[in-house]
C-alpha cells in the first residue's frame, strides 16, 4: 500500500492523502486509482488568449495550461502574425483545438516566424516567474503579466480559461480507451512523417537484427512547426526540449547495410529513422519477450 502511494503521487502529481483514498476506493488497485485520480482531480487550468496590437495591426494566439497546485506551466504555445484572420478563432473553443489552431497559423503566409520564435521561450519565462509569485491565478492576472512583458507596447488580450481534470489533460478528444492510444480522427491532421533518432546503447540491440513490434526509445529530430505541436501531444516535448518517448517498430526496409525504421507514435503519426545496421540501439521491449510496460493508461 506504501509503495502505491508513493507511485500513484510521483506519476500523478496528487497528495498523499489523495492517493490514500484512491486507493482505498479502488481496493489498492494501482492502475484503477490512477484512473481514479484522473477523473477526481481538477487542478489543471487552460489559459486561451487571444491578443491584438492595436498600433501595429498584429494579431496573436496563445495558450498556456497551468498546474495551478504548483504554478507550473504544462503546456505554451504561441503565434504572432499579420493576419486579422488570426484574431477571429473562438477561444471558447476546446484548449486542444485552439491549440491546433495556434501551429496551423505558425505555417500560415502571414505568419510572424522569427517573432514568434523569438519571444515565444521569453514570454514563457516571464510567465512562469511571475506565476510562483502569484497567491491566486486567474484570467486577469494573466492579463497583466502579459501586458507588463510588452510594456510599453499596447497590446489587448482576450482570456477565456477552461478548467481540465487530469484525465481530461492526458487524454486527446475522440480517445480511443479500447485501443489505449491516441485517436485524432475529426481534426484533420492528415498523415504525417517526421524525422527522428532511435538512442543507441551499447548493450543494446543491432538495429539489423530488430523486429516489427520491437518497442524501442525514440527522439523527435525534426524542426518543423508541425513537429513540435505533435511532439507536445505525444509527449516527446517538455520545457521546451524534445524529449525520449518509446515507439513501435512498424517496418524496417535495408539497401545495402542502411536501414530506414518507421516508427508507429499515433495513427497518423509515423517516425522515420535511418541507421547502420551495426549500430546498437535501446530496446525496451522486444516483439516476442515483454520487458517494459507502461503503467498509465493514457
Amino acid at each position: 500500500m506504501k509503495d502505491n502511494v508513493i507511485l500513484l503521487m510521483e506519476e500523478t502529481g496528487c497528495e498523499q492523502g489523495e492517493a490514500e483514498l484512491a486507493l482505498i476506493l479502488s481496493d489498492n488497485n494501482l492502475e484503477k486509482a490512477i484512473t481514479k485520480i484522473g477523473i477526481l482531480l481538477k487542478f489543471i487550468t487552460a489559459f486561451k488568449i487571444k491578443l491584438i496590437f492595436p498600433q501595429d495591426s498584429i494579431y496573436g494566439l496563445m495558450h498556456v495550461a497551468v498546474n495551478m497546485k504548483n504554478a507550473e506551466i504544462l503546456r505554451f504555445s504561441m503565434v504572432v502574425s499579420h493576419n486579422p484572420a488570426v484574431y477571429e478563432n473562438s477561444a471558447s473553443m476546446d484548449w486542444f483545438s485552439f491549440e491546433k489552431a495556434i501551429f496551423s497559423y505558425r505555417l500560415d503566409t502571414g505568419a510572424m516566424e522569427d517573432y514568434t520564435q523569438n519571444i515565444e521561450e521569453k514570454l514563457r519565462e516571464h510567465i512562469a516567474k511571475e506565476l510562483k509569485q502569484l497567491p491566486v491565478i486567474s484570467k486577469n492576472e494573466i492579463q497583466e503579466i502579459i501586458s507588463s512583458f510588452f510594456n510599453p507596447v499596447i497590446v489587448k488580450a482576450e482570456i477565456i480559461s477552461e478548467e481540465l481534470n487530469l484525465t481530461q489533460f492526458k487524454k486527446l478528444p475522440d480517445y480511443n480507451k479500447n485501443q489505449n492510444e491516441t485517436s485524432f480522427t475529426g481534426y484533420d491532421l492528415g498523415f504525417v512523417r517526421l524525422d527522428v533518432e532511435i538512442l543507441k546503447d551499447l548493450n543494446g540491440k543491432a538495429a539489423g537484427k530488430l523486429s516489427e513490434g520491437d518497442v524501442v526509445l525514440s527522439v523527435i529530430t525534426d524542426e518543423r512547426d508541425i513537429a513540435h505541436y505533435l511532439a507536445h501531444l505525444i509527449g516527446g516535448r517538455k520545457d521546451g526540449s524534445m524529449i525520449p518517448l518509446p515507439a513501435t517498430v512498424k517496418r524496417i526496409t535495408v539497401k545495402n547495410d542502411d536501414f530506414e525504421i518507421h516508427l508507429h507514435y499515433a495513427p497518423s503519426i509515423t517516425g522515420i529513422a535511418k541507421i547502420n545496421g551495426k549500430t546498437l540501439l535501446k530496446v525496451l521491449e522486444t516483439k516476442n519477450r515483454p520487458l517494459w510496460r507502461r503503467i498509465m493508461p493514457w
